[in-house]
């Protein structure tokens, strides 16, 4: 409600405070009249986080690095227009990311390279390579490389081979896809999904050696065999010999409809030319899968779903063994990638960052700088010839209704209940069935860590939490309201009082109401009793359940929190009315009060303090008298600082009395009533007090023709003026 100005300084806007003898005051009295709540305060220091905030905005010289970027579209009589709407930069990150040159936004350096000799190449041991590397650099402009001589001239012959090891970052919140084709050998590594701890640890996707032998079983006249371990397919690449009892000679894994089923083991073979089959009898043994050095095989490695602009851990070999000639045979590496929605592209060096590429904040840079601190929006195709129509530009004269009204039950507060997969240590979780989900929703559920709420959303694809799982299955969890909320606990109550089982009541408040299966709607906290119980208003029984707290209201000012510590300073509430000159005053809770606490308001005089213990916990012994009547339902601040606390507990009345309308604030029937009326100053009553020595000095020849007229319900008066 309006509360009372108890000094009001006045304000010159054009003169900005400068004519004010004390202009913080003044912007005080200002903002204090914003504030609805009585128990809460709206001054200048509450506007400190925000003084020194400004918009970030591009340099000069990178506005003239963008000049001539907007999209254009041709239209039939060969002019060039603007497409319509706009198309930003937030869209155009093809575009700007060339010049960014810097962390996050497609601004790295390319994998840092490590080369070796043919001596210290060993196919068949775990790292490959044994030793350190002769040269370091970070040769990667595309990731395609054909070599006609040595990987670099400081090699010893044509053999040996390269490691590329250091970070990928995307650029969008999706799986993502590596195709990587050679005429050698190579291995495929990728961060572990859900590894959170330091720089990353590897998983090994792919390993493409010579020959590798497995178990695997076929049935006559068809062209799939099935790896007994599945495991085993990452040791196979499409373009490999294949070649066992029971497969036709000369048989391959194809480019053209070869593949493999990393899950389930299932290889789908291509028969030689003129051949209709691969598989010539039904069988279960060993199969051979090789290759020589020359002959192209491919590899395909489709991600866990990544987060954009966080970086993983990525290393690619590549390696000719000692134990062939590669002398004029051809020697290539190819690594391609694409997203869900995107076409394959070449893997380009700014999309990869070397190990010691430096991602401190302080070189960011100015446009990261500028982009982390712009609004992003998400979703559609923007801009073009054929959907221009599909844009409309929406304005409104009225004001946004955004009223906050507390929930009273747990399905109105619960935005959907979904079956889906967690993975330990990784923050996506993925769903066929996102009806219902908003981003902010606070997500609840076994492996789910408590505050969890949902940062990122793929329509009926996964969903991205503010905080990893702590657990891998498919569970279902519930997304609850995030408007309002404060937090979720376990308990059960009966008459006024309910108990919490798990957690504590340290972020519960007065007036914040609870919601769970069998709670009343618009139970509220009126008290907080211990460590782990309150109590409740209506009264009622409540079984063990899972319980809710909301906000009551939508607007909360927090601003003096840290300034009035309830350890130093309470909120004294008198619960009737205690009369001028009282040094014993009843409160509602005087708990934790000490000796030697200031009383402060304007109730008391200066210096007065509590004197001595207080007789228990409802009073409060003052060492001076009150010098007004405190009404009942008034509060008043004491302290234990020694400072001025008074802006932690405003006084609750509005003296002199009034009434609350709609329209404002209304003098109450039994207080006078002074208003002017069409000019005329109309009033509910009239005293005049007469001083007999005055009438006394007018001589009996004195006269006067002046006459005030006073309109009554029972006539007209005139007083005589002299």
């Amino acid at each position: 409600m309006v509360r009372k100005i108890y000094k009001r300084v006045g304000l010159r806007r054009d003169k900005n405070f400068s004519d004010l003898s004390n202009s913080t005051e003044a912007l005080n009295n200002l903002l204090d009249t914003l504030v609805d709540s009585v128990d809460s305060t709206f001054i200048s220091q509450d506007l400190n986080p925000i003084r020194n905030i400004f918009s970030s905005g591009l340099t000069n010289a990178g506005y003239r690095q963008v000049i001539g970027s907007a999209v254009q579209v041709t239209n039939q009589n060969g002019i060039n227009l603007p497409i319509f709407p706009r198309i930003t930069y937030q869209n155009r990150l093809d575009y700007f990311s060339l010049f960014s040159g810097e962390p996050r936004i497609a601004g790295g350096n390319g994998l840092t390279a490590s080369y070796y000799n043919s001596n210290q190449v060993f196919e068949n041991s775990l790292n490959v390579f044994s030793g350190a590397s002769f040269k370091q650099d970070n040769f990667w402009e595309a990731g395609n490389f054909s070599y006609s001589g040595k990987i670099t001239p400081e090699s010893v012959n044509v053999n040996g081979g390269v490691q590329w090891e250091g970070f990928f970052i995307p650029t969008q919140t999706r799986a993502h896809t590596f195709y990587v084709d050679t005429t050698a050998l190579m291995t495929f590594d990728f961060q572990t999904e859900g590894y959170t701890s330091g720089i990353g640890t590897y998983t090994e996707h792919s390993r493409i050696g010579l020959s590798s032998t497995f178990t695997a079983s076929g049935t006559i006249d068809t062209n799939e065999i099935t790896l007994s371990d599945p495991t085993n397919t990452k040791y196979i690449g499409i373009g490999q010999s294949v070649s066992g009892s029971g497969i036709v000679p000369g048989t391959t894994i194809g480019f053209g409809d070869g593949s493999y089923n990393r899950s389930t083991g299932v290889i789908t073979l291509t028969p030689p030319d003129g051949t209709t089959y691969a598989v010539s009898s039904t069988f279960t043994g060993n199969v051979t899968f090789s290759k020589s050095i020359g002959q192209r095989t491919r590899i395909i490695h489709s991600t866990y779903i990544l987060q954009e602009y966080e970086r993983y851990r990525i290393r690619f070999r590549y390696y000719i063994p000692q134990s062939v000639d590669a002398i004029g045979v051809e020697r290539s590496y190819d690594v391609n990638i694409s997203s869900i929605d995107a076409s394959t592209l070449n893997l380009r060096y700014n999309r990869l960052y070397g190990l010691d590429y430096d991602f401190s904040e302080n070189v960011k840079g100015f446009f990261n700088t500028y982009f982390d601190s712009s609004v992003r929006f998400g979703g559609g195709t923007i801009g073009g010839s054929s959907n221009a129509s599909d844009y409309v530009k929406v304005k409104t004269t009225k004001k946004v209704d955004i009223r906050y009204q507390p929930k009273t039950t747990v399905s109105d507060i619960t935005k959907a209940s979904t079956s889906v997969t967690t993975t330990n240590g990784s923050p996506i979780i993925t769903t066929s069935n996102t009806t219902g989900i908003e981003i902010g929703n606070y997500i609840f559920g076994t492996g789910i860590p408590e505050g969890s709420v949902v940062n990122y959303i793929a329509i009926n694809e996964f969903i991205v939490s503010s905080q990893s799982a702590t657990a891998s299955g498919s569970v279902t969890l519930d997304f609850i309201d995030h408007r309002g909320f404060v937090k979720k606990a376990t308990g059960s109550g009966s008459g006024g009082s309910f108990t919490l089982s798990s957690g504590n009541v340290n972020s519960l408040k007065n007036g914040m109401v609870m919601i769970g299966s069998g709670v009343q709607a618009y139970t509220g906290i009126t008290k907080k009793l211990s460590p782990t119980k309150i109590s409740i208003s209506p009264s009622q029984t409540i079984s063990s359940t899972n319980v809710y707290f909301y906000q009551s209201r939508g607007l909360l000012n927090n601003g003096l929190a840290e300034y009035c510590l309830p350890a130093v300073t309470r909120c004294m509430v008198v619960p009737s009315d205690v009369p001028i000159g009282s040094t014993t005053i009843t409160v509602n809770n005087s708990s934790g009060v000490g000796n030697g606490w200031s009383a402060q308001g304007l109730y008391f005089d200066g210096g007065t303090i509590v004197n001595g213990a207080p007789p228990n916990t409802t009073t409060i012994a003052l060492n001076k008298p009150t010098i007004r009547t405190i009404p009942a339902g008034a509060n008043f601040t004491v302290t234990s600082t020694g400072s001025d606390k008074q802006l932690c507990c405003p006084p609750t009345d509005t003296s002199p009395p009034f009434n609350a309308t709609l329209e404002g604030l209304e003098t109450v029937v039994a207080s006078p009533n002074l208003r002017i009326d069409s000019g005329d100053i109309v009033f509910d009553a009239f005293n005049a007090v007469l001083s007999s020595s005055n009438i006394s000095d007018y001589a009996s020849s004195d006269v006067s023709t002046n006459r005030l007229s006073i309109q009554t319900p029972s006539g007209e008066f005139k007083i005589l003026c002299a």
